[in-house]
């Protein structure tokens, strides 16, 4: 498998939204299973890495992961890189975000700055993927995301702010659409208000475990409603067992059917069909 990081400003953000004076930290959580499992808190300097598909297996088909932590901390392995993994063996490209967050310990009077540069970030990721989607032999329509807790608040909030580029942006990557053709949502942070989900959304595949005590079921209930009473096709799976941070469901139990579930729903809405 090959992967590529880049910086996703390449002059560093533009907005000036998240600075402080720590610097980036990086945790080992590698637990007994010894499955690499690290993770980042403090980020300033937001990145990508493309896990490309083999040639062979390729379809066009890209997902932009958006891992979890709650805006403190960015999850790289357990929702990030081991997704990716998942995606490639379908022939999905993923690009992995790590995106900027609060600092550590996190200040409140950061938080509006916070939410507005992973706003920023999320579309960035977009649009670049997009850019470099005949470089990286990806399809621009069929560009999708995938986010975990947080990083599925942070995906609603894109859904819901996502716009279609500016052509006259002297950045070529701007002129480019920032607006997932489909969303995964896992176990995902939801929003009190959910009036801004149009129509035009896109569709959307939801997971939740029936033990998750810090996003329960009621969320993803109520996204559910949300999104069909919109007219936005949902999908959701609401397993009896899983906790919060079930990832890849490696743990065992019925909640790691999602990920056959979910290469289903990819395939059976075209995203998955060969160039």
């Amino acid at each position: 498998m090959n992967s590529l990081v880049f910086d996703l400003w390449d002059q560093g953000p533009p907005d000036g939204l998240v600075q402080y004076s720590d610097a980036e930290a990086l945790a080992d959580q590698t637990g007994d299973d010894q499955r690499l499992n690290r993770v980042y808190s403090n980020v300033s300097q937001p990145t990508i890495t493309v896990h490309k598909t083999a040639q062979e297996r390729a379809t066009g088909a890209a997902v932009v992961v958006f891992p979890g932590g709650g805006y403190r901390d960015v999850w790289i392995d357990k929702e990030g890189h081991d997704i990716a993994r998942w995606l490639n063996l379908f022939g999905v490209t993923a690009v992995v975000v790590k995106y900027r967050t609060a600092p550590v310990p996190a200040q409140e009077t950061m938080r509006d700055g916070v939410l507005l540069a992973t706003l920023a970030d999320a579309k960035r990721a977009m649009r670049l993927v997009r850019h470099h989607a005949g470089e990286w032999n990806i399809d621009p329509d069929r560009v999708g995301s995938i986010g975990f807790s947080a990083g599925g608040h942070l995906i609603l909030r894109l859904v819901a702010q996502a716009d279609g580029g500016n052509p006259d942006a002297a950045d070529p990557v701007e002129q480019w659409s920032s607006k997932p053709n489909f969303s995964i949502l896992i176990y995902p942070a939801v929003p009190p208000d959910l009036s801004n989900l149009g129509p035009d959304a896109g569709p959307m595949f939801i997971v939740n475990g029936g033990q998750d005590t810090l996003t329960p079921p009621r969320g993803a209930l109520r996204l559910c409603q949300a999104l069909m009473e919109a007219g936005i096709p949902a999908e959701l799976h609401l397993f009896r067992q899983g906790e919060h941070g079930f990832g890849l469901g490696i743990t065992g139990g019925s909640v790691r059917q999602w990920m056959d579930l979910c290469e289903e729903w990819m395939r059976e809405l075209g995203y998955l069909a060969p160039r």
